[in-house]
């Protein structure tokens, strides 16, 4: 399996750096819009359009054929135009960049040009054992520049690990729920959400310009925030567990899902992609294989007799008598070798229909069911 591994760090750039980073937001916006003019989403078939407008405006070569795969990435997942407020350079090593004895090596507008970093105690491992991939050059909203150094490692199955499953359901009344009963609470998060959307309403009527400044400061800090405690999740979730296999919910599309602002608020503030990456990433190193699937009835499917059974709030309950942590249960069939059967076998599944609208579609079912009273 593929390990892919971000590893930013700050730089003190000179003004080549910055006069390059300011020719190249302006290529790729012109890239993006002869894209979107020609409707050519493939960077081949958009090269012959651009790329000598693009040399000729000073970009080097390299950047410049970056450039033109970077806007038709950003123009393939949009809906209308889009215009660069602020770009970021993808560096292809050894191409257009190079790392060697703590001296980085760019290349810019006016040729190679050679900076000197520390490289912190964590990210040492990095450098000495994984391989140096794209990485990228930005700037962040305080004006500070980092590269993201970038490694990948194909890492084989750990054969010292049991044959075990582990299941994760996660949730906004929990956090994340383990099949082996582990339990973590959002109340926390969600008093901090509460703050930060607090502050945010009052700054944004506010409107002046010291009060945008401290909206751009508490969006960070509530980014730190949630990455922190995801971090600390997903570290304790991949070193307490010993099996072979991890397995969570495919959640793409969750916040497509209209059920009330209350419900919708929490669903589209919430980090569960970044989560869910931490373990993944995590649990590769460790040589564990995860995977995701459909989320279709895994909280309504009892994970003892594989029947369809009801929720109410926190709790579980089946015809056959079993009951338990809805959550907990959700993350035993995620567990169970037995879900994608039971998942087809469940032909008329007990949700609300609406007469003009149909029935509702699985993965909005779930998330109805999952978050009632939110």
């Amino acid at each position: 399996m593929q390990v892919q591994v971000s590893v930013p760090i700050k730089l003190k750039v000179t003004e080549i750096i910055v006069d390059t980073i300011d020719l190249y937001k302006q290529g790729l916006q012109y890239c993006i819009e002869n894209s979107w003019n020609l409707r050519i989403k493939n960077n081949i078939q958009l090269h012959p359009f651009v790329y000598s407008k693009l040399r000729k405006i000073g970009l080097p070569s390299q950047l410049a054929i970056s450039c033109i795969k970077q806007a038709c990435g950003i123009v393939k997942k949009a809906k209308s135009k889009p215009f660069i407020k602020k770009a970021s350079i993808r560096y292809n090593s050894p191409r257009s960049f190079s790392f060697k004895n703590g001296i980085l090596s760019l290349g810019t507008i006016c040729g190679r040009t050679k900076i000197k970093i520390n490289i912190p105690n964590y990210a040492l491992k990095y450098f000495n054992e994984l391989e140096l991939r794209e990485s990228l050059l930005t700037k962040s909203f305080k004006g500070d520049y980092y590269f993201t150094f970038t490694f990948l490692k194909e890492i084989p199955k750990n054969l010292n690990l049991q044959e075990r499953v582990l299941g994760i359901d996660l949730g906004i009344n929990t956090l994340a729920v383990t099949s082996d009963k582990q339990f973590f609470n959002s109340s926390k998060v969600k008093q901090s959400k509460r703050k930060f959307k607090f502050l945010r309403s009052k700054l944004q009527a506010k409107g002046t310009k010291s009060a945008k400044r401290l909206l751009r400061r508490i969006s960070g800090k509530e980014r730190r925030f949630m990455t922190w405690v995801n971090h600390n999740i997903s570290n304790e979730i991949v070193s307490s567990f010993n099996g072979n296999k991890i397995v969570m919910e495919d959640l793409k599309g969750i916040r497509k899902i209209h059920r009330g602002k209350k419900m919708n608020y929490w669903i589209s503030n919430w980090s569960f992609f970044q989560l869910q990456t931490f373990i993944e990433y995590k649990g590769n190193m460790k040589g564990i294989e995860v995977i995701r699937v459909a989320p279709n009835y895994t909280s309504q499917i009892c994970s003892k007799c594989g029947e369809l059974g009801s929720r109410c709030g926190s709790s579980f309950i089946c015809h056959c008598g079993y009951s338990l942590n809805a959550d907990l249960n959700a993350s035993q069939n995620l567990a169970s070798p037995m879900l994608e059967k039971r998942q087809v076998a469940i032909t008329q599944p007990n949700i609300s229909t609406d007469e003009h609208e149909g029935i509702l579609n699985p993965i909005e079912c779930e998330v109805r069911d999952k978050y009632p009273t939110l």
